[in-house]
């Protein structure tokens, strides 16, 4: 008996000793970033990390390890923001733009004065690391370098170009489309074009005007007013949720991990209700979401028409995910106001799957092998669906072009087009073909930067250059002053000459 407490002690003490203090912090107010934020608290956790999780949504139920800050107040800021997606459908990816970089201020703006967060400031506690949920909240980036702790961002999408140029993150213009476009990344010359002028203007609009508002923030709530032009370059690590499979390849640095792909778990029983649609269906099912932010039932009345008249004259079912109940429906429709997506996706019943193109809908459509029907509406989500329609896994049916006809030939294309189903089977095989499960690797690289007090040497030297100087622009100034000045200098003097010898001969 003494030698087993002997043994656990011994135990208790080496897995204490591998145990870390870890600050999460995530602010966006959405079901679909949420799952991807305590996807990855609940794995660290599982690891017996101590982590504190700042969130909007508080668990349920206790989860161990885990100890919560919920913030009240940010769903309803969100909501206020977005009531229909639908209304941004048709605006430019200059006005998208604009628009997600208020809401992300202004989140900030509520966040960093509440008075959770001040008392967590003042506590001094300490962590080994900060792990912050990174989209366009640089003023929250002062928080998590208060602590005095190696900074790990976690970017749910491809960043934002102008989230790129701030971390020094390579984005050429000519193959990486910016996210809120709808080009793939092979581009045609006018694409290139736009997609410069796109980067461009987000890069100077960014860095002119709203880094300086987000300035303002730290300089008001956090101690000590960090510069944030010298923060934004200092993470530890990066963690984005992509991969070659679903978003093409992406150059990245040493310091920055794709782990796209990970909150994806063994499918779950499904309720009884819906366990039994599936498996009668024996002509298949349909499943249509549009996810968490673009509702269904914020679509207008004659969209509204399309989708039922098309369905109507399906042999298939279809499983459709819409927040209130909705009359005249056809009998091969079934309706459920959440509809666990990943796990149906899962059935072998299911052989296509009507979706808004969020990165996580294709990332799972894609896991499970599933053509997709994308009917893109706002952020990443035209970008993502030009990328899958390019490799011809998709068939993307334009919201301003959403008729029954258009929709019929999708559905119909997707269930009988063998192309489809071949090209994202292969998809998925290139996404589950991983060493090591996403998750693992993330916790693996988390792990890895507290062991080596933040992995300064994944930093790469041009993280330290100013943007011109890595973009060799001083160089070609240079090349250039020093090619066409001796150039210049002979000009003037054989203009002074040519005058000169004019002169002589009037004399």
């Amino acid at each position: 008996m003494l030698w087993f407490k002997l043994f656990c002690l011994v135990g208790t003490l080496v897995s204490l000793s591998d145990s870390y203090k870890i600050l999460t912090i995530y602010h966006i107010p959405t079901g679909s970033h949420y799952i991807l934020a305590s996807r990855l608290v609940k794995e660290i956790a599982k690891k017996g990390h101590e982590v504190t999780f700042i969130t909007p949504y508080p668990s349920k139920m206790p989860v161990k390890n885990v100890k919560e800050i919920p913030l009240e107040g940010l769903q309803t800021l969100f909501q206020s923001a977005t009531t229909s997606m639908f209304t941004h459908e048709d605006t430019t990816p200059i006005q998208k733009a604009l628009f997600v970089n208020e809401i992300q201020y202004n989140f900030c703006k509520y966040f960093l004065p509440h008075e959770k967060i001040q008392n967590l400031i003042k506590s001094h506690e300490k962590f080994d690391a900060v792990i912050l949920y990174y989209y366009l909240n640089d003023a929250m980036l002062a928080l998590a370098h208060h602590f005095k702790a190696p900074v790990i961002l976690f970017a749910s999408m491809p960043l934002y170009v102008s989230e790129s140029f701030l971390l020094s993150q390579p984005s050429p213009s000519s193959y990486v489309p910016n996210i809120l476009t709808q080009y793939a990344g092979h581009m045609t010359f006018w694409q290139r074009l736009k997609n410069s002028f796109f980067d461009g203007f987000m890069i100077l609009y960014y860095w002119w005007l709203m880094l300086p508002k987000h300035q303002k923030l730290v300089d008001a709530y956090i101690p000590g007013k960090p510069d944030l032009y010298k923060l934004v370059n200092n993470e530890s690590l990066l963690l984005i949720n992509s991969h070659a499979s679903t978003t093409e390849a992406l150059p990245v640095v040493p310091n920055t991990v794709e782990i796209g792909g990970f909150h994806i778990e063994d499918p779950k029983p499904l309720p009884k209700d819906l366990q039994k649609f599936l498996d009668d269906s024996a002509n298949g099912v349909v499943l249509f979401s549009m996810g968490s932010i673009a509702r269904s039932a914020h679509f207008p009345e004659d969209k509204r028409k399309v989708f039922i008249e098309t369905f109507s004259k399906l042999k298939v079912n279809v499983l459709w995910k819409f927040e209130e109940n909705v009359s005249g429906l056809p009998k091969n429709v079934k309706i459920m106001e959440w509809i666990p997506v990943s796990d149906v996706l899962a059935h072998p019943n299911v052989k296509a799957f009507i979706t808004h193109g969020g990165l996580l809908s294709t990332t799972e459509g894609v896991h499970h092998g599933v053509p997709l029907i994308g009917i893109p509406i706002f952020g990443d989500q035209k970008m993502n669906m030009a990328v899958a329609s390019f490799y011809e896994y998709a068939i993307q049916v334009p919201y301003t072009e959403l008729t029954e006809e258009n929709l019929s030939r999708a559905i119909d294309q997707a269930l009988n087009n063998p192309k489809y189903k071949q090209n994202i089977q292969k998809r998925s095989k290139i996404l589950r073909d991983r060493p090591l499960k996403p998750a693992d690797n993330a916790l693996y690289w988390i792990e890895y930067v507290i062991r080596h007090q933040g992995a300064p040497h994944l930093r790469h030297p041009g993280a330290d250059l100013n943007w011109f100087q890595r973009n060799l622009l001083d160089v070609a100034a240079f090349v250039a002053i020093v090619t066409f000045l001796p150039i210049l200098v002979l000009i003037v003097l054989f203009k002074k000459c040519a005058k000169s010898t004019v002169k002589r001969k009037k004399d």
